[in-house]
C-alpha cells in the first residue's frame, strides 16, 4: 500500500541520517620546500677609468710660481690634468691625478692602464704642487708624479718633467742612484738599490708600465748605464 512504501521511505532515510559520516580526509598539504640556499657572489673586478681635461683656472693659479712660471719651456694651455684609477699597497683603488704635456696624455694613459691591468701598486699620485713643487718632499711622499718645472737633478738645465715630458713613478721603491753609487734618492729608498729581489711596486724592464712607454718611444731611467733613476721615465729618453 501507499502507506508502506511511505513508511518504508521514512525508514531508509532515518537510516541513512543516522549512519555514522564518513572518516574526514586529513590535509595532506604538500611539506615546505627550503629555498636554493643564496651563494654570494664576488664583487666584479675594479675597472680602468680615466679623463684628460684642460687646466681649470683654480689649477693655474695654484701651480704659478710654484711648479709653473713665465719663461718656463711650455706654456700653461699645452698641459693637461690627467686623472686615473690605480691600485694602492692595501689592495684597494684609488684615483690620481698627473699634469703632463697635452701631447704625451695618450701615452700616459695607455701605460696607466697597462699598470692596472697588471695590478702594479702606486703608493699616491697627484700633482707636485701639492708638494710645494718640492722634488724631494714628492718622492720622501713616495708621491708619483710629472709636471714640474724644475732643473735636472745635480745640474742647472731643464728637467724633462719642465716640458710635461717625464713622469716618477713610486720614488720609495724606485730610487735615484749616482754613477758612484753614493746618492741614493729618496733616502728612504736605500733598501730598494738592489733589484735582485723584486717587491711591489718595482719598476723593470719586463713591468708593464715601462714597456707600454718604451713601446711608445719613451726611455726608462733604470736602463741607462751610469747614472740609474729607475723612477723615470721621459718620451726623450733624458
Amino acid at each position: 500500500s501507499r502507506l508502506e512504501h511511505r513508511m518504508v521511505r521514512l525508514l531508509a532515510l532515518a537510516a541513512v541520517a543516522c549512519a555514522e559520516p564518513p572518516p574526514a580526509v586529513p590535509d595532506t598539504a604538500p611539506e615546505p620546500v627550503a629555498p636554493e640556499p643564496v651563494v654570494p657572489q664576488p664583487p666584479p673586478p675594479p675597472e680602468f677609468t680615466s679623463s684628460v681635461r684642460p687646466l681649470n683656472d683654480a689649477e693655474r693659479t695654484a701651480m704659478t710660481g710654484i711648479t709653473w712660471r713665465p719663461g718656463c719651456p711650455v706654456p700653461l694651455d699645452d698641459l693637461v690634468r690627467v686623472e686615473v684609477s690605480h691600485h694602492d699597497f692595501e689592495g684597494g683603488v684609488r684615483q690620481g691625478a698627473l699634469v703632463v704635456r697635452a701631447d704625451t696624455a695618450d701615452a700616459i694613459v695607455a701605460a696607466l692602464a697597462a699598470a692596472f691591468a697588471e695590478g702594479f701598486p702606486i703608493e699616491r699620485m697627484e700633482p707636485i704642487v701639492a708638494f710645494g713643487g718640492s722634488d724631494d718632499a714628492s718622492m720622501d711622499a713616495n708621491n708619483t708624479s710629472a709636471f714640474n718645472c724644475r732643473a735636472v737633478t745635480g745640474g742647472t738645465r731643464y728637467s724633462e718633467h719642465s716640458y710635461g715630458h717625464a713622469v716618477d713613478v713610486n720614488p720609495a721603491q724606485n730610487p735615484y742612484i749616482s754613477s758612484s753609487g753614493r746618492t741614493v734618492l729618496p733616502a728612504a729608498a736605500a733598501d730598494f738599490v738592489d733589484r735582485a729581489a723584486p717587491r711591489p711596486g718595482m719598476l723593470f724592464a719586463d713591468s708593464a708600465l715601462v714597456a707600454s712607454l718604451v713601446g711608445a718611444g719613451w726611455g726608462w731611467g733604470g736602463a741607462w748605464s751610469s747614472t740609474r733613476d729607475f723612477q723615470h721615465l721621459s718620451a726623450n729618453g733624458r
